[in-house]
Order: structure tokens, then C-alpha cells, then sequence
């Protein structure tokens, strides 16, 4: 195992990027609360030896400045208090070490959890949503439908996004972050290469800014922060 490179993801799950990452030889460790939205993620065998650790009252159980970088895929959405998460993801981040992120804002089109465009949009506990979703998922749309009649799978899913999801602008994103990292840079077309290769050509043609506007309004934001020295 690599001793030069060291990786927290945070939010880990069941550890698929942990494992990932030590099976390339990198020092990869995980944490999470491993109970979210009423669901349990399972703990993986690497929980009793260390590499992922159950976190407790929002505090990531490792020491200060004991990564090279962080990693958060698709969990600040359901981070409530995300000045809090920042500033335990700082401390345990090494000076000049980086974050990388990967979550939607307010305003990306697709709500990814349930599949119905624009859900998010909708005010906590707003009664038209329900209906809103109801109507899209009568036509087709959703995820995750089971057995459920139409309109409780709508209530189901909308009293979970009131209760696990939090949505913001990226202006207040910005903001958060800003408050604690430097040189916050955009990476979209670089992680949709990495991820779908020849396929990234589709949207190849369009201007760069008009891409990354397409990625961020469809899949959402992939970015780095860091820790200043």
C-alpha cells in the first residue's frame, strides 16, 4: 500500500470508491453515518479494520491534516448543516490538499433520486408537488416504483426529499466554500471523459461554456477546491 498518496471519501457508503481506490495501491479510508434516509448501507468488512469508520455528531473520526485529498460524491445535497461538514472536512485536509465534489445544485434540471425533472424546485412540504409528481410518474416517469399505488409513491418521495435533501444556489455554495478553500475550479468535461469516453464526444461540438452548462443543468457540478498552505 502506497504511504505517498492518502484519500478520504466522505459519505462513503458501503466503501465502493474506498475499494476502488486501495486497489490501485492508494491509502483510501471512508466514513459515513452508514443509517441515511431511512436506508441502511451496509458495513463493509473494512469497517472493523479501520479503513471506514462510522461518524458520530458530524465529526470525521480521524486526525487533523491526515489527507491529501477528499472526495464527496453526490453528498452535500443531503448535508444539512454544510458549513459544519466544511469545516470538519478542512481540518482533517493537509495544507494545500484538495476536495473534490460532486453534487447537483438548485438548479439542475433532473432530481436524480426519483427521477422527476425539476421536483427540487418545489417548496418543502408544497402540496402541488405531490401532484406535480404524481402527474410526471403517471406518464412513465420515476424511479424505484415497486408496488406502490401512483400517488403514494408521489407522497413517499416528496416526504423524503423533505427530510434528506437540501438544495442550494450555487451562489451559497459558493459562498460556503469560499469561506474556507481557494482556487474553486470546475472540472465537468474532464470527469464526463473520464467516465464516458467516446460518448463525451456527443456534446463534443458545442462551445466549452455552453457544455459545461449542459452537464452541470443535467448530471450537476464536479469541482476542486483546496486548502490553502
Amino acid at each position: 500500500m502506497s504511504a505517498s498518496i492518502t484519500v478520504l471519501d466522505y459519505g462513503c457508503g458501503a466503501g465502493q470508491i474506498v475499494t476502488a481506490l486501495r486497489n490501485k495501491g492508494i491509502d483510501a479510508r471512508g466514513c459515513d453515518v452508514f443509517i441515511r434516509g431511512g436506508l441502511f448501507k451496509s458495513r463493509s468488512t473494512r469497517v472493523a479494520w479501520g479503513v471506514i469508520k462510522h461518524m458520530e455528531h458530524g465529526v470525521i473520526p480521524f486526525p487533523d491534516e491526515s489527507f491529501d485529498y477528499v472526495v464527496n460524491n453526490q453528498v452535500m445535497e443531503h448535508v444539512e448543516d454544510i458549513d459544519s461538514v466544511l469545516t470538519e472536512i478542512y481540518r482533517v485536509l493537509k495544507p494545500g490538499g484538495q476536495v473534490l465534489s460532486m453534487f447537483p445544485d438548485k438548479s439542475c434540471c433532473r432530481e436524480g433520486h426519483c427521477g422527476i425533472p425539476f421536483l427540487h424546485w418545489f417548496p418543502k412540504s408544497s402540496k402541488g408537488r405531490i401532484y406535480y409528481a404524481a402527474f410526471l410518474r403517471a406518464l412513465g416517469m420515476g424511479y424505484f416504483k415497486g408496488d406502490k399505488s401512483i400517488l403514494q409513491w408521489s407522497r413517499d418521495f416528496c416526504q423524503w426529499l423533505d427530510r434528506w435533501t437540501w438544495y442550494r444556489s450555487y451562489r451559497e455554495i459558493c459562498t460556503v466554500f469560499d469561506k474556507r478553500f481557494v482556487r474553486l475550479t470546475h472540472i465537468e468535461e474532464q470527469w464526463l471523459q473520464i467516465r464516458y469516453g467516446r460518448w463525451a464526444m456527443i456534446i463534443g461540438w458545442l462551445p466549452r461554456q455552453i457544455r459545461r452548462w449542459v452537464l452541470r443543468k443535467l448530471a450537476g457540478m464536479v469541482f476542486i477546491s483546496i486548502k490553502a498552505i
